[in-house]
Formats: structure tokens, sequence, C-alpha cells
């Protein structure tokens, strides 16, 4: 009970001991209806306090209520945080975990996503770059310095050859050259008399043509050793030298690269041109790759046309653009024929191989596009992963066209950006397992 509900009482035992002592009925009535009046009003207090005391404890129970809501606003809102984080979730890895997964990274590019012609081809050396290495005199061979997959550079001896034609060659050119001195040295004795009017002019003349002749024989037989690759101004100084052979004939590369035949052999006659030749040089830095045309797609590729060549070994594709289209039609395969020249540093390409070649046709229309190993699917959205700092970046995206190889990217990256195009799944499971470790994505 509360203090106005004992105040009120204590007025109404005051009110009801005063009426009792009064004389007068009517008095008494009047008292009675006091007294039923402030019974009413004592009544009517009590209700209202009692009110007052349920609005209270309903105004405190709602206030509860309401800081029941506010932390379940709370919640709402903490969701919508972990939703916002997610959609620029990370996946944290260093360069070496990256390498360890097998992840390789490349930009996004521009080219066709359909209207792609899938082409057979077959690498091949690049014949600009290629040498077969014979002697141009026949001899015998005396020493072999180099063995198949040996490097050599441009010059490099390769096998030295005793050879007679060759001594004979060279005796007939130091012959050319001496009798060359002695008409230089007749020719000028002979113009300084006929000067004098002391010998006559015939003689003048005979010295004179002899000079001519001389010189013409020289010039021949310097000629025959260069074709055979001998260099003329090195001859007196071998003749100079007793440790030097006229028959000695050096095998040299014509240009840098890899022996990739030899058939030289100690004690074997090589004659001029044989075939086989004596070795085989080849610089695999460039290839080149024919691709198979057939018929109906003949009209469709043109020179200049980008193409993505797969290797087969489970790298990225080698980008490049067709260097030539045959106009002629193989005779057995009915095929025409496009080539592509790559440069190959580290050999991935090999002469011999195998590799499908994808030329967008001429009717294809290039657009933003990225590997369909690259996408992937997180909480119902396709994404792709963009390489950051860190490790990667969980970028959603929007598709447009796809194909077997590309989709075409509408939006969420841009060219050039660098993402990872393999192993994609692996980075969906590590991202998955940061989710679950962490309750939100690394």
């Amino acid at each position: 009970m509360t203090k106005n509900k004992i105040n009120l009482l204590l007025i109404t035992a005051s009110v009801l001991a005063l009426a009792a002592c009064s004389p007068e009925s009517q008095s008494e009535q009047s008292g009675n209806g006091d007294r039923s009046s402030v019974a009413d009003n004592v009544t009517s207090e009590t209700r209202h306090d009692d009110h007052g005391e349920d609005e209270n404890h309903a105004e405190a129970e709602g206030h509860a209520e309401d800081d029941d809501g506010d932390e379940g606003h709370e919640d709402d809102d903490g969701h919508g945080e972990d939703n916002e984080h997610s959609e620029s979730a990370e996946v944290h890895l260093d360069a070496s975990q990256i390498s360890d997964l097998g992840i390789i990274v490349s930009p996004v590019s521009s080219g066709a996503v359909d209207g792609i012609l899938e082409l057979p081809a077959e690498v091949g050396f690049d014949l600009n770059h290629l040498a077969h290495v014979s002697p141009r005199v026949s001899g015998i061979v005396r020493s072999v310095a180099v063995a198949e997959g040996d490097r050599v550079e441009a010059g490099d001896v390769l096998a030295v050859l005793n050879s007679r034609p060759l001594a004979d060659a060279k005796a007939s050119y130091l012959s050319a050259r001496a009798r060359l001195d002695l008409a230089e040295s007749s020719f000028e004795r002979e113009e300084r008399l006929w000067e004098r009017q002391i010998s006559a002019e015939q003689d003048f003349l005979d010295a004179r043509r002899a000079l001519e002749e001389a010189r013409i024989e020289v010039r021949s037989a310097g000629q025959q050793l260069d074709a055979l690759g001998v260099d003329v101004s090195s001859l007196p100084r071998m003749v100079a030298s007793s440790d030097v052979s006229l028959t000695r004939y050096e095998l040299a590369a014509p240009i840098s690269g890899t022996i990739i035949e030899r058939h030289a052999v100690l004690g074997e006659v090589l004659e001029e041109g044989a075939q086989p030749p004596a070795f085989i040089v080849a610089d695999t830095d460039s290839v080149w790759v024919d691709a198979a045309i057939y018929g109906a797609d003949l009209g469709r590729i043109r020179s200049g046309a980008p193409v993505s060549i797969d290797p087969g070994d489970g790298g990225p594709p080698i980008e490049s653009t067709i260097d030539f289209v045959s106009p002629q039609i193989g005779e057995r395969t009915r095929t025409g024929r496009a080539r592509i020249v790559i440069e190959n540093p580290g050999d991935r390409l090999r002469p011999g191989m195998f590799v499908t070649v994808f030329a967008a046709a001429s009717d294809a229309q290039p657009t933003v596009r990225v590997p369909v190993t690259a996408l992937q699917t997180v909480d119902g959205e396709t994404v792709v992963f963009v390489r950051s700092a860190d490790g990667f970046e969980v970028r959603e995206v929007r598709l447009g066209r796809r194909s077997d190889r590309f989709a075409e990217i509408l939006s969420g990256v841009s060219l050039g950006e660098m993402i990872a195009t393999t192993e994609t799944f692996s980075l969906k499971a590590e991202l998955q397992k940061g989710e679950f470790d962490d309750g939100h994505a690394h």
C-alpha cells in the first residue's frame, strides 16, 4: 500500500468519527452520503493508483522489449557488416604458397569469346635460324670438338679435317701471289727503262700485260679459297708458321645455337655437299607453329588474326598472331596452312610437338574476356580472384557471352588486371576454410 492510500484512509476515518458525534439525523444522512462519496473517492483513487502501477509496469516491460528490439537490430546490422565484409573478402597467400598451389596469374585480356576455330598444329624449326654444316671441300675428319646437345656460338670450330684439295688450292694461291710480286717488280723496271728510252716500248707493254695476268690469277685463286671458307689474309701467317698445315680445314658454326644432329665421325671421309650434313645447328629461341586449316574455315582465317596456343603442358596459353596463311592446299592433306612465328625462350615449345591453336575467325568480335577456368561461384555469385598485395581479392563479376574456353566480362574487372586463371578451386577452398575457422572471410 502506498503512502497516498494510507493518507486517504486516515482522512476517511476522521470524517466518519466526526459524523458519529452529530445529533441530527439529517446530518447523519448527510454524513452517510459524505461517507459514501468519500468511500467512492477512496476506491477511485485506489483504482487510479493501481492503474498507474500497471502503466509503470507496462512501461518498464515495454522499455525492456525496446531494449531487446535494439539488440535484435544490432544483430541485423552486424549481419549486414558481415555481408559487406564477405563481398570484399580476401584469400591471404604469399608468393611461395601461390607457387605451391600451382596458381597461374594472367592479365584480363581482350579477344573473341565465340567464333574461335580450333586447329591442330605442329611445332617446327624456324628455318631462318637453322644451319646444315657440311665441308666445302672433301677431307678426312681429324678431330670433332662438339657433341649433340652442345651450345655453340657463331664461328666456333666444330671439327677439323685434313684436305688435300684444300692444300692444292692454298698452294695455287700462294704461287699466284709470288708470280704477282715478280710481275710487279718486272713492270716497275721496264717502266723506268722505257721512260729513259733505254728499253723498247714492246718490252714495257709485255711487262704490263704480265702484271695484269698475275693480278687476275691471284684474284681467281683468292676467290676459290673464299668459296672454301678460307680467309686469304691469314695465308701468309700460316706459311710463316711451321705448326700450321696447308691441309687443315676447320668446319665452323655459321650461327649460334644447339647441335641437334652430328654425323661427323673421327677418320670419316667427308665429301663436299654430302648428305646428311656433318652437323645441324638450330637456334630454338624462335620456332614455327604450322596449323592446319580445313576447307570450310579457309575463308575465315586471315594473317594478323590473334591466336592462342595450348601446348598441353598445363601452363598458360601462348598468345600470338598469324604471320602467314599459305594460298596453297596440301596435296595429301587437302588442308590449308597458317604459320605462327613464336619467340620461344626456355624451349617451352619443341620442334615435333603437336599443339592446339585457337584462332579468332575474321567474323569474331573482340571483347573483354577471361578463361572459364578463372571463374568460381561463391554464395551464389560468380567471382574471380584478383591478385592483391596480400594474396587474392574475391571480386564479383557480371558475365555476357560464354564459350567452352572464355567468358565475356560485362563488369567487375578491367583490362590488364591480374587474376588467377588456374587452380581457382583451391582459392575457393581456402576462402571457405577461412570462413569456417574465423566466422568470416579472411
